[in-house]
């Protein structure tokens, strides 16, 4: 593994909705992400929070190696700190719409920095353009290797190194197939969450609806809502005793009228 040294740089809290607005043409909409290859090597930083989460301590360099199948990816990631020291990761996740949903899940090698651990990164990563580059950028929450308890989290920004199966596409983008926020909120509560969690949705008019959980290998864990439902404010509870699935992160995958939506949540083990 060689060796990378960081410079320590002094940055702002930037939340997704700050990286959006400074980025407004840039974020992909889910018809030209359906178009898009993730296979191959993706190299960036990923920035961690202080503990206040007004600031950055630290970045580090942030590398995926990535294999899609359909919307199903797998694969594995590097994380290296300025000394060097280093972990190698098992990665699995999803295409939801315009996002990737990721989550680390097995440490396959390390060099662990004296009475630290790696935490695992996961995290839900917006498809952007620049220019002919492709980018994957968002929040990256983190918790430690043994019961999902929170880490610091942070904030990740990869750059897809070989993108040349994917120019054509890029190019084509036009302004109605970019987006800025998703126009519905799912909200998920609590999250992280131990046993049971609360998933709430606001419908502006009467809508076809389909909630789905799956767990980060692509596989359904739950149907809790499947039909027409009437505007305004439902709620659906998802208890994880009864899944038989015990990945401690899922993904909520709402889809209204055939336009997706989806939120990650995580459960402490």
């Amino acid at each position: 593994m060689k060796k990378i040294i960081l410079s320590i740089l002094s940055f702002g809290l930037l939340t997704l909705g700050q990286l959006s607005a400074q980025n407004r043409t840039t974020v992909l909409g889910t018809s030209l992400v359906a178009k898009i290859d993730v296979t191959g090597k993706w190299s960036g930083k990923r920035q961690q929070y202080a503990p206040d989460k007004r600031s950055f301590i630290e970045v580090f360099e942030y590398e995926f190696d990535l294999k899609q199948e359909g919307n199903i990816v797998s694969g594995t990631t590097t994380i290296i700190n300025r000394n060097g020291e280093y972990a190698d990761m098992k990665i699995s996740g999803m295409i939801v719409g315009n996002k990737l949903i990721f989550a680390e899940t097995e440490v396959l090698g390390a060099a662990r920095p004296e009475g630290k651990i790696w935490c695992f990164k996961h995290g839900e990563l917006y498809f952007q353009r620049d220019g002919e580059n492709l980018k994957l950028v968002g929040s990256t929450p983190s918790t430690m290797e043994v019961y999902n308890y929170p880490c610091s989290g942070g904030i990740t920004t990869l750059v897809k190194v070989d993108n040349s199966n994917n120019t054509a596409v890029l190019k084509s983008a036009i302004n109605n197939e970019t987006i800025v926020d998703e126009k519905i909120s799912v909200n998920v509560f609590p999250n992280p969450f131990m046993e049971t969690a609360t998933i709430s949705y606001n419908l502006a008019e009467d809508s076809k609806v389909e909630l789905e959980v799956y767990d980060m290998n692509g596989r359904l864990v739950i149907n809790l809502a499947s039909g027409q439902q009437s505007s305004g404010l439902h709620l659906a509870d998802f208890d994880a005793r009864k899944s038989g699935f015990m990945s401690g992160i899922f993904i909520v995958k709402l889809t209204i009228n055939g336009e997706t939506f989806s939120r990650q949540i995580v459960q402490m083990r």
